[in-house]
């Protein structure tokens, strides 16, 4: 077998699709890569023969591993295997992660072979084709090489590579993708039922990836380091939205913003200067909503950007409170002006514990001087604990689904 450098094999990769075509329509497959990420190091430290011996040898053992029906070397550092079975993919996929284990445990080379491996399960019921297949099989094996994990093609991992790919073309001044629009979902007073508030959420529904969750595309904007350009795009909604939820009755809008933003990004601070003020004159009041697992690392820069926001007027609030693994006492040194309960603890095993963890929560609340929301309300019974615990607001279902301004007919 010969090969270019570190370049394909002539016709290795066409092998490879022709075969799984043969084969696509008529039974399941799993079809898996390996790609190994540390070679072209390796030929600099040791040379090219120890290079050649280990790949050699890794695709001697992956040839004879059990359940392999085909493994064709595509270029010189990617493999593709074809199992006999699809059944069990997470089993054989760890049978391919001990075999490179067992490589480095042996000893045998003075280096350690470091891989990314990814995998897909076919459907034949579906119409994709083999290069369909070979292109969710080369989404999950990038994946990979960024967690360091095997990596098993799903349509979860196939739209995050698709929104990594949309976002990655983002920068300063690009305007939001298209379908990316913001909704407001009411927060309520416990005791009167009255709008207090919105809150501002991000949703995306993209013409080509179809409705992504923001679980997805706001981890994948913080990875990225551009969840600061999504923040300011939600400033920018809100400062074109509050007039219509003054009408509606709110009192006050919250935005969740990053320690990211809060930690380097003057342009959002400046953005905040402009805005924050006509705001404060319609009476009117900006909440910023920082998540408890986001208050973790760089405690100085966030906790001075969020002294920096309540001096220019706005408010705090912690969210989902209960959730993180923040320790209490970083918590309660940040400034706070609400406490938002994470509905998880409505959602107890049994009614008196949840009152108890909600009772905990309002402790906190109290103990720091901020007022208390609690969060996915959604039916008469969350509303009579939140009441009976004593919270102020409540947000959730209960009072209606998130307001979508661009329903609402222009005058």
């Amino acid at each position: 077998m010969t090969t270019d450098g570190v370049g394909a094999i002539p016709g290795a990769q066409q092998k490879f699709l022709t075969n799984v075509e043969a084969l696509v329509h008529q039974q399941d497959l799993l079809l898996v890569k390996v790609l190994l990420i540390n070679i072209p190091i390796v030929e600099v430290e040791y040379g090219h023969e120890q290079r050649e011996l280990a790949i050699e040898d890794l695709s001697k053992r992956l040839s004879e591993l059990v359940g392999v029906a085909e493994v064709i070397r595509i270029s010189a550092v990617l493999f593709s295997i074809r199992a006999l079975d699809a059944s069990n993919p997470i089993f054989f996929i760890r049978q391919v992660k001990s075999l490179v284990a067992e490589i480095n445990v042996s000893g045998r080379f003075r280096f350690l072979l470091e891989t990314s491996i990814g995998g897909v399960v076919t459907d034949h019921g579906s119409e994709l084709t083999a290069k369909d297949w070979d292109a969710r099989l080369n989404l999950a094996l990038m994946k990979s090489t960024r967690t360091g994990l095997p990596e098993l093609s799903d349509d979860h991992v196939a739209t995050s590579e698709q929104v990594r790919h949309e976002l990655a073309r983002l920068g300063p001044g690009s305007p939001p993708p298209v379908g990316m629009h913001w909704v407001f979902q009411p927060i309520n007073y416990v005791a009167t039922r009255e709008i207090f508030g919105y809150e501002a959420l991000c949703r995306w529904d993209s013409p080509t990836l179809g409705s992504v969750s923001p679980e997805i595309f706001i981890q994948i904007a913080e990875d990225l380091n551009l969840v600061q350009i999504i923040d300011f795009w939600t400033l920018k909604a809100v400062e074109t939205a509050y007039p219509e939820l003054i009408k509606r009755g709110g009192q006050a809008i919250s935005i969740n913003i990053s320690a990211q933003t809060l930690g380097n990004d003057h342009e959002f601070f400046s953005a905040v200067d402009r805005i924050l003020p006509r705001i404060k004159e319609s009476h009117f009041s900006l909440v910023f909503e920082l998540t408890e697992t986001s208050v973790i690392e760089n405690q100085i820069d966030l906790t001075m950007g969020l002294i920096g926001l309540r001096k220019r007027g706005a408010k705090i609030a912690i969210d989902d409170f209960g959730t993180g693994k923040t320790s209490l006492s970083i918590i309660s040194s940040l400034p706070t002006d609400f406490v938002k309960l994470d509905g998880s603890l409505l959602q107890a095993e049994r009614p008196d514990l949840s009152k108890g963890l909600l009772e905990l929560g309002m402790k906190f609340a109290e103990l720091v001087g901020a007022e208390v929301i609690v969060e996915k309300v959604e039916t008469e019974t969350d509303l009579a604990l939140a009441k009976e615990v004593g919270a102020t607001f409540a947000q959730g279902w209960l009072f209606g689904q998130p307001v979508d301004l661009r329903e609402i007919p222009k005058d």
